[in-house]
Formats: structure tokens, C-alpha cells, sequence
């Protein structure tokens, strides 16, 4: 902590000329002073100069609060689902055994709770909460590590040159610089209402952005790799009977999985619309046309949404012996598969359509997939 001192020129002395004897008894004076700064206690609300701005420490307040409510509701899940990791979502420590990785998330997220909460701290909590920060930023530096590692191999095909996690480590880092250059600014009348709101919109902004990373990041990355069956979620059907161009994607895309040999049966799941073809029906037509054979496509037709799929093609799954699957969709709709197969208790690996033409529908249905997601994580959390 920094102080800072200045010598105000005395009454009558507009120039701040001081006499040699003044000088002597300002010096004295000021020696003294900082003496006293050096030693007494700073009160928990008082400006102190050097600390990081009231801006800065809001939104720190604000990124922890999220961070530590985000992490705390996904270890509720955990215990309540032993296996399921919530949390990874955000950060993957499964490099470490459950259990540590579990206490080390708890004793962060409330940290950082506290310190959202009382910013005014003492050394002990401030080395604590600094370390739990700058902590995690290191293993989120080594997501990055094994993103890179998992691209160079083949194992994924990331659309982002940057992974999610180099955002998080970014994240966790800033908030980390905050806690070790001090929380304690005056906190009083307008100053306070303003700080808490800033606060207030970094935590609201956090819940618009997190899921559109998801989408950006983990919807955009293809997973493509040895399976037992490839889901296809469905799409349009034109009223006189064409497939939309979203629909003939999905379903391209899966035939190019079993044309590489990643699977063996593809499942098409869809409901009936308007058309007078039903989207199922439709999906396994075209996909025999484009050259799978017939007995390697398994139609469910109660897949009228994301959650009517799920639990269709999970009966399949069982029926047929079906354990490693692969869900194709589109982008914008895979961290929203991938949640709602979480709470199904299956494991599925996404693979993203391969798009021969961008709807203008596109930004609406990206938007949609904010409060989407919120109500697909809480229910995989939850269950």
C-alpha cells in the first residue's frame, strides 16, 4: 500500500516560499507525517492513493462475484450427480483428482465471494484470495496448453485460433492484480451507488457473455472422432416438401462422419411440421441418396425440440448398445445439445454442420441461445 504526502504552502505565503527555519520545521513535519501513514491502520473505506480505480475495482467485484456463484451452483450439481463436472465449463482441472480439484474450487469461489462482497481485507485474505486467483489463471494457462496440444494432434478443429480458457486465465489474472493492489476506495454517497452498479452490470453482462463464448468457442469446435452413431438434430422441411438448407447440411455433415469411417449409424431425429414429409423421414431419405446405406439409419420421429431428441434417441441409445456418439447441429445450438445429453446422463461429442449458406436468421438465433443456455445448465445442475 502507497501514501502520498504534500506540503501545503502556510497562510501568507501565496508562493509557498518558506524560510530556511520554516523549511526545517516543514521538513520535520512531513517526516512525521509519513511515519504516521507508514503505521496507522487504513479504515476499510478510506481513499488511499495508488489503489486501482473505483472503476476497475467494481468490475472486479463483479467478475468475481460471477466466477464464485457460477462455481459454487456447479459443485452443488456435482454432489448431487457424482461424476457430472459442471465446472468444466469454465475451467478443467480434472488433471487433478476429483476431490482436490473440488476443494480447491470451493475455497476459491468463496474467496472470491467474500472479496466481492468486503473488497476491504487484511494481508492474510488478500494473500489467500490473490493466490486462489492467480491460481486457477495458471491452470486455465494450461487448458490453453492442451487446446493447442489437442489441435496440433487432429483431435479437434477449432473455428477460434484462441481457446475460451485464455480468456478465463485473462479474467482471473485482473482479478488477482485488483485483490494485490488493494480494494479500498471511499465508498460514499454517489461514489457507492455508482460502484455497485457498475458491479451489478459486470455481473448481468457476464451471464449475456459467458454463454455467447460458448456458443463462439465450444459450438464452433468440431470433436470429430471414432463413434458408434452420429445424432442428427432436425431442422425445416418446406411446406412443399424441400429440405431447408440448414436441414441438408446437418445431414451432409453426418454422412461425411460415416463416410470416414467415424461411425457406423447415423440416427435422424426430427418432428412432423407443416410439410407433408415428416423431418425424420425426410433427413433418411437424403441421407440415402447421398449414399448411406438404409439399414445404417435410425429415425426417431418424436424429435420435435432439443429435449424431445434427447430423450428419444437416449432410448436408442440403450436399445441398440450405443455408448460413444457424436451430435451434429449447428453451431449456434451445440453447447445447448451438449448440456441437455449432461443431464441425460450421456457424454456426446459435438460436431458442428458444415455451412454452405449463412440464414439471416442467424444473429436471432444466437441470441436465443443465452437464456437457453442458462435454463439448460441449471436443469443439467439441478437434476
Amino acid at each position: 500500500m502507497q501514501a502520498r504526502a504534500e506540503v501545503v504552502p502556510a497562510a501568507g505565503d501565496p508562493g509557498g516560499a518558506l524560510t530556511p527555519g520554516a523549511s526545517a520545521v516543514a521538513g520535520a513535519a512531513t517526516g512525521a507525517t509519513l511515519d504516521l501513514v507508514r503505521e496507522a491502520p487504513v479504515p476499510a473505506e478510506c481513499a488511499v492513493a495508488g489503489v486501482p480505480s473505483l472503476l476497475a475495482l467494481a468490475v472486479a467485484r463483479g467478475l468475481a462475484l460471477f466466477i464464485a456463484g457460477f462455481t459454487l451452483l456447479a459443485l452443488v450439481g456435482e454432489l448431487r450427480t457424482p461424476g457430472f463436472d459442471a465446472n468444466v465449463w469454465w475451467i478443467d482441472l480434472r488433471p487433478l483428482p476429483e476431490s482436490v480439484g473440488q476443494a480447491l474450487l470451493a475455497a476459491t469461489a468463496l474467496l472470491l465471494f467474500a472479496f466481492a462482497v468486503r473488497p476491504g481485507m487484511g494481508a492474510v485474505r488478500r494473500a489467500a484470495t490473490a493466490t486462489a486467483a492467480f491460481g486457477l489463471a495458471a491452470a486455465a494457462l494450461y487448458d490453453c496448453a492442451r487446446f493447442y496440444e489437442a489441435w496440433a494432434g487432429g483431435a479437434i478443429a477449432p473455428w477460434a485460433p484462441v481457446p475460451l480458457s485464455l480468456l478465463v486465465a485473462l479474467v482471473l489474472a485482473f482479478v488477482g492484480v485488483v485483490v494485490v493492489r488493494g480494494g479500498r476506495v471511499a465508498l460514499e454517497g454517489r461514489r457507492r451507488a455508482w460502484a455497485l452498479v457498475a458491479t451489478a452490470l459486470t455481473v448481468v453482462l457476464c451471464g449475456v457473455l459467458f454463454p455467447l463464448a460458448q456458443v463462439l468457442f465450444f459450438g464452433t469446435t468440431d470433436y470429430r472422432r471414432p463413434a458408434d452413431a452420429a445424432v442428427v438434430f432436425g431442422a425445416q422441411v418446406h411446406d412443399d416438401g424441400r429440405i431447408s438448407t440448414s436441414l441438408r447440411d446437418r445431414v451432409a455433415t453426418a454422412v461425411s462422419l460415416y463416410e470416414e469411417g467415424l461411425v457406423e449409424r447415423l440416427v435422424m431425429s426430427g418432428g412432423q411440421g407443416t410439410a407433408p414429409v415428416h423431418e425424420a423421414v425426410a433427413m433418411r431419405d437424403l441421407a440415402v441418396e447421398l449414399g448411406v446405406p438404409a439399414e445404417a439409419v435410425v429415425v426417431d420421429l418424436g424429435g420435435l425440440d432439443t429435449d424431445a431428441t434427447v430423450h428419444g434417441t437416449s432410448a436408442i441409445f440403450r436399445r441398440e448398445g450405443l455408448e460413444r456418439v457424436l451430435a451434429v447441429s449447428h453451431f449456434y445450438h451445440l453447447a445447448r445439445v451438449k448440456l441437455a445429453y449432461q443431464a441425460a446422463g450421456w457424454d456426446v461429442q459435438t460436431v458442428p454442420a458444415a455451412q454452405t449458406y449463412v440464414v439471416p436468421q442467424t444473429p436471432r438465433l444466437v441470441a436465443r441461445e443465452v437464456p437457453a443456455f442458462w435454463l439448460y445448465y441449471l436443469r443439467a445442475v439441478l437434476r
